[in-house]
């Protein structure tokens, strides 16, 4: 990936591509401006491959409902808000999320309803600006509860240790941006910190001026990015917690390394396919768009292996 990202002419970059495990997908030079489609197949793919065959297929369907929630949330703003977002993964048809929105009986388990029902008794229809918002907390809420679930379920250590630091990571991250856009945290506490996410870190991170954040954040898990990030730019702040953040996940992650075959296993692969897809997509779209290499590099996910 390194040296993908050194790489400044359009030509070089095809000819990489070429020589790795994307080469199929990308036969010719002009495919590289469909990347970020091109590269989700293939995960897709990979990921429909793994739970047709997986002994461990809930250990997929946490990585599969990450894109679901996506995809919902891409529904419904394109139905409510009109706006056009394209399906991007998941395993759930349109039909479907047409059904979840109209309260109609689906074979989905039941939290995609209550999830509905949380967005359509929050919306007013005096308040559309307020759609997109309420969306995303109650979904990106859902998404990483129903996360902590599965791996709670599961029982592995470094599966339940991964799913609750990245619940940490990305809460946190959705707070602040919140704060930063001066969101209502009344409405943030009501939609977004409930259930699996209903943690005193999480509550006082929401009373707290993010100038008193550092701080609170040093005696957590996220203790050892503190002086980094805050050390960074104010208007790069959250972007370099996210970044680390979810770097420091897939260090703990490389514990499954270790492990010979199970669920931990399975897990510690698909956290490096979803880090190697995030980056690959990143630099393809940034070469084809002449983003510069150094702001492809701060952007950078580490690397599984």
């Amino acid at each position: 990936m390194q040296r993908l990202v050194s790489l400044e002419d359009l030509n070089d970059v095809f000819l990489l591509v070429s020589d790795t495990v994307y080469k199929d997908v990308f036969p010719v030079i002009g495919r590289l401006y469909e990347a970020d489609s091109i590269v989700m197949g293939v995960y897709n793919a990979r990921l429909a491959e793994l739970l047709r065959f997986s002994p461990q297929p809930d250990v997929v369907r946490m990585f599969l409902l990450e894109y679901d929630f996506r995809n919902f949330k891409s529904f419904l703003k394109t139905r409510l808000a009109g706006l056009e977002i394209p399906r991007n993964g998941g395993s759930i048809s349109g039909d479907t999320w047409e059904r979840v929105l109209n309260d109609l009986k689906t074979d989905l388990p039941p939290f995609w309803s209550q999830a509905m029902a949380l967005i359509r008794a929050e919306v007013k229809e005096d308040q559309p600006e307020l759609t997109p918002a309420v969306i995303d907390l109650v979904l990106d809420a859902e998404s990483l509860i129903q996360q902590v679930r599965i791996a709670g379920a599961i029982g592995y250590p470094i599966i339940s240790k991964c799913a609750e630091a990245f619940r940490t990571v990305k809460a946190v991250e959705i707070i602040w941006r919140a704060k930063e856009g001066s969101y209502d945290m009344n409405r943030l506490r009501r939609l977004f910190i409930r259930d699996e996410l209903d943690l005193p870190l999480l509550r006082e991170l929401a009373d707290l001026p993010l100038d008193s954040w550092a701080d609170r954040l040093r005696p957590t898990l996220l203790g050892p990015l503190v002086d980094d990030v805050f050390s960074a730019p104010e208007a790069e702040r959250v972007t370099s917690l996210t970044r680390r953040g979810e770097n420091l996940v897939l260090d703990f992650a490389k514990a499954a390394k270790t492990v010979a075959f199970g669920p931990d296993r399975i897990y510690g692969y698909l956290c490096g396919l979803r880090t190697e897809v995030f980056n690959l997509r990143l630099v393809l779209a940034g070469k084809v768009n002449r983003i510069s290499s150094r702001l492809l590099q701060a952007r950078l996910r580490g690397q599984y292996v």
